[in-house]
This record gives structure tokens, C-alpha cells and sequence, in this order.
């Protein structure tokens, strides 16, 4: 073996991990908590959609409350998420009708279980309940 076919094979294993390795570990980790956040709002968005519904009145208080439950239960800090809905406070639903509604999550762009988390975006979900067309509402 000639010197030139010698090389530093500490240095060359020691950029091979930070240039490659380490990136692809950080998205692998990352990943499954991009999709646990949408998840997550797909599934507060249709249980908030489904309280408001049935009650027969847009009720912001009511939507904001049923949303942090369920994000807690999911795991989810509530602050980390908005509850937006396409009618205004206090308004009969009309029977029939679609209630809208968007839950947004911030979605960490990185993040290490047990370390923390770097940058963010937000993803919204969502989902129209209809209203029963032949629920009665209390006078």
C-alpha cells in the first residue's frame, strides 16, 4: 500500500457523521411529531365541531375549553393550538347548516425528544359538522 491510498480515516468518519448522519437522525426524530400534530388537530377540530353541533349555539367559550381538554389528553400543551369557528358567539346554529371549524397547531421544525425544539410552522385543520336538521332547540 503506497502512502497516497493512507487517509485520516478519524476525520473522514467524523465529517461523514455531522454532514450526514446526524442531519438524517434529527429529521427521523422530528417526523413522527409532525404527524402526531396534525393528527391531533383532526381530532380536536371534529370533537369541537361535534360539541358546538350539538348544543345548537355557537358557544367560543365551550370550543375553547373542549380544545384544550382533548390537547391535553392528547399530550399536546393548549397552548399550542386555536380554535377558530365560522359563526359568530352566542348565534343559533340553523338547523341543517355546516358549522365550520379550524383548529391551527404549531408544529416544531425540529425536535429532539428530551432536549427541545428549534423554529416552527403551523398546520390547520378543518372540518365542517352538520347541524342535525331535525334537533329541536330549547325556547
Amino acid at each position: 500500500m503506497s502512502e497516497r491510498e493512507t487517509g485520516f480515516v478519524a476525520a473522514e468518519l467524523a465529517i461523514g457523521v455531522g454532514l450526514l448522519l446526524f442531519p438524517v437522525a434529527l429529521l427521523v426524530l422530528t417526523l413522527p411529531s409532525w404527524s402526531e400534530r396534525q393528527t391531533t388537530a383532526r381530532a380536536v377540530a371534529r370533537e369541537v365541531g361535534r360539541v358546538v353541533a350539538v348544543r345548537g349555539v355557537c358557544d367560543r367559550a365551550s370550543a375553547t375549553r373542549t380544545a384544550a381538554v382533548m390537547a391535553e389528553n392528547l399530550g399536546m400543551a393548549a397552548s399550542e393550538l386555536d380554535v377558530d369557528l365560522d359563526c359568530g358567539d352566542g348565534a343559533r346554529l340553523e338547523r341543517g347548516s355546516d358549522l365550520g371549524v379550524a383548529v391551527t397547531v404549531r408544529v416544531p421544525a425540529v425536535d429532539i425528544p428530551g432536549i427541545g425544539s428549534v423554529g416552527e410552522w403551523s398546520w390547520t385543520a378543518h372540518h365542517d359538522e352538520p347541524v342535525d336538521q331535525y334537533r329541536s332547540f330549547d325556547p
